[in-house]
């Protein structure tokens, strides 16, 4: 009977809608079984690596652990001098102390989505403009290229798991997957996307599923509309959903209670059918009904406070509380998130308008007022603000270079870890299997050669559901002995802070035409001195009137105790000193924000003629300015010169670049300008190609 077929389609309908609202505590159990695990390409075997200093996910632990793991789940975390019992035949690995991660979490991705090389032809990331701003049916996983070799070259800088997300095009982009960075983890060992999936093996129903959204100058910038008539848009699809939503609960409601009726069931149902029709559905609206629902981890890409805030307000009108604000590099001015996880950057910045209020400290900041904070990449590492057009390169050491980043300008050590690993574990609702070394968990770890937060520290071995990725497993004892690094690393310091009022007092001084400054507490300098200066206990450096005079043992610096006197000295607390660096190869002077024209002096086309030089040549020197935020970021970085070409749009004339210092108080006519004409700057490559 027809109406009996359309009520019972119905009924499952809500019953499904109902399981998937109610909450699913999971929990991870030693004798859990990790369904991307098989024993074709899976690791066979126990694995036991030994006397590791371990960061959990939590924190760095006392002492030093074995973890033991099989068929891709970690069985067991010891500590060594336990003895932990270990199986016939398991292949151990002694790492001598060396540092263990668990896998990081990358929760912004577009790597699967633009594949390498960059090809409009695989370029997949954002669905536009055909089906407008708001795409919320769309699916990234439509676009993934499982052939995509970044896979690896990602999974080796230890990202083991991605939220792979569309692009920030349209005000909703569409459905983002979870992944797990290992290439060809089917059986067959073939290119298959679903095999890609972190939840491969769960029923789909069962999945964890994820929106991708975007609010500010993306979307504005698209498809030319304003912030005013997006959020309307949004707002319009919005209510039609929830209108959708309350016409679905309302019949579901009726037809429980039909479902209950022991008497005359059929007649009911067939009266309920002829008075209520059919369960009302939408194939277009169905995400959005599911958001209203709860049933999607909403992660937005928004960068300002005030579009934080009207972004929260729309979609609190609807019921919906976003999981996660991705790149939010002004979020620091605003630390009243209530359950939101910051993924942002750590020194990325000023690329655009959106980003020029950008932080150093930003991630401490938040962390001091109890935000969670995650880092991580835009793999492939984008030119942010480029997705759209598909620029891209890749930095496979992206997310650990990023903790290591936030940790210099104060986050803690284990703040830091978090935040590549456990946080965004949590934020993504995959806590319950990624993030953490315990009994349990997927066998996700990282062996590193270093502390991960130390400069240039790289993975030796990276193992995603237990299976070597980096293909190091025979040779890895050899590499660890062979690591210049040393056993049991520690941490390396955060740069020190220093209070407005302190700075001020000491610049004050150093600006007084007749200053002095004494740099103590030095521990080797990178300079090229008169002198040898091989044993630096003792070694100062004394500046006088802007110039250094002296750099040497104090007691030659000094020959009697007045000559001491009215110096400010600076204690470097075992510093370096080195020449001021030489910035070469970017916009310093000549763009203040690379996506807005008017902030810089314009570039060069193809059109020009490379053999006209009064035409065609354009020097730097006419177009410089010498001020602005990338300044400041660069007497941070230690640059106090820069090298400085024409901004180019293509053609191989780029022009001839200027050399100008960074100094804030440099004039282009007062010593701001080093060299007028320093070289010639040639392009060569397909931005140099004609139409």
């Amino acid at each position: 009977m027809w109406q009996l077929n359309l009520f019972n389609e119905g009924i499952n309908k809500c019953y499904e809608a109902r399981s998937r609202s109610q909450s699913n505590n999971k929990a991870a159990s030693e004798s859990r079984v990790n369904h991307r695990w098989n024993p074709v390409s899976g690791h066979k075997g126990d694995i036991v690596i030994q006397n590791a200093t371990l960061f959990d996910g939590e924190l760095t632990r006392n002492g030093t652990f074995d973890i033991h793991f099989s068929s891709g789940v970690i069985r067991s975390v010891s500590p060594t001098h336990l003895d932990h019992p270990i199986p016939e035949g398991t292949h151990i690995i002694n790492v001598h102390g060396r540092f263990i991660t668990p896998g990081l979490v990358d929760m912004h991705s577009h790597h699967l989505l633009l594949p390498f090389p960059q090809l409009p032809a695989t370029n997949d990331v954002n669905e536009r403009p055909l089906l407008g701003p708001i795409t919320p049916f769309v699916r990234a996983i439509d676009g993934f290229k499982p052939h995509d070799p970044t896979i690896k070259i990602i999974a080796s800088g230890g990202v083991t798991s991605s939220l792979v997300l569309p692009g920030s095009a349209n005000i909703v982009g569409g459905e983002a997957y979870m992944v797990k960075n290992l290439p060809l983890s089917g059986a067959a060992g073939e290119p298959v996307v679903e095999e890609l999936l972190l939840e491969y093996g769960l029923p789909e129903n069962n999945r964890q599923r994820y929106l991708k959204m975007a609010c500010g100058e993306n979307p504005k910038r698209v498809y030319g509309n304003t912030r005013l008539g997006l959020t309307w848009l949004l707002r319009k699809q919005l209510e039609e959903a929830r209108d959708l939503h309350e016409r679905q609960s309302a019949w579901c409601r009726v037809a429980f209670d039909v479902e209950e009726t022991s008497f005359a069931k059929t007649h009911h149902v067939k009266t309920f059918i002829r008075n209520h029709g059919k369960r009302p559905d939408s194939f277009e609206l169905e995400t959005l009904v599911a958001l209203i629902r709860g049933e999607l981890n909403v992660n937005v890409h928004c960068y300002e406070p005030e579009d934080f805030e009207r972004m929260l307000s729309v979609l609190h009108e609807f019921g919906v509380h976003p999981q996660a604000f991705h790149h939010a590099l002004e979020a620091w001015q605003l630390t009243y998130s209530r359950n939101i996880t910051i993924a942002t950057f750590a020194e990325n910045a000023l690329f655009k308008a959106e980003a020029y209020g950008a932080n150093l400290r930003g991630p401490k900041i938040l962390d001091d007022h109890g935000v969670k904070v995650a880092l991580k990449s835009v793999l492939p590492n984008v030119s942010i603000g480029e997705v759209e057009r598909g620029n891209h390169d890749f930095d496979s050491n992206n997310s650990r270079y990023q903790a290591a980043v936030s940790h210099s300008f104060g986050l803690s050590e284990d703040k830091s870890l978090q935040a590549v690993t456990s946080i965004p574990a949590q934020s993504v609702q995959q806590d319950h299997r990624i993030g953490y070394v315990r009994p349990g968990y997927d066998a996700d770890l990282v062996i590193w050669d270093d502390h991960p937060l130390q400069v240039g520290a790289t993975p030796l071995e990276v193992f995603i559901d237990g299976r070597a990725v980096l293909g190091n497993s025979d040779s890895l004892e050899l590499l660890i002995h062979n690591s210049s690094s040393v056993e049991s690393p520690d941490a390396p310091a955060p740069r020190p802070s220093i209070l407005e009022h302190e700075k001020e007092d000491i610049c004050s001084k150093a600006h007084n035409s007749r200053s002095k400054i004494l740099f103590s507490g030095i521990k080797k300098a990178l300079v090229d001195t008169p002198t040898s200066l091989e044993d630096t206990s003792d070694i100062v450096l004394l500046l006088e009137d802007g110039k250094a005079v002296c750099l040497n043992k104090r007691s030659n610096c000094f020959s009697t105790n007045q000559d001491e006197q009215n110096i400010t000295e600076l204690s470097l607390n075992e510093g370096y000193i080195t020449p001021g660096l030489v910035a070469f190869g970017n916009n310093l002077g000549i763009q203040d924000i690379p996506s807005e024209e008017s902030t810089g002096d314009g570039s060069s086309g193809k059109s020009a003629d490379p053999l006209d030089e009064q035409k065609s040549i354009h020097f730097a020197k006419y177009g410089i300015h010498l001020h602005g935020r990338a300044f400041t970021r660069a007497r941070i970085g230690g640059v106090t010169k820069a090298i400085t070409a024409p901004r180019s749009n293509g053609g191989i004339i780029q022009g001839v670049s200027v050399g100008i210092r960074t100094s804030e108080t440099a004039m282009i006519l007062d010593n701001g300008i080093w060299k007028d004409d320093v070289a010639l700057h040639l392009t060569v490559g397909q931005s140099a190609k004609g139409e």
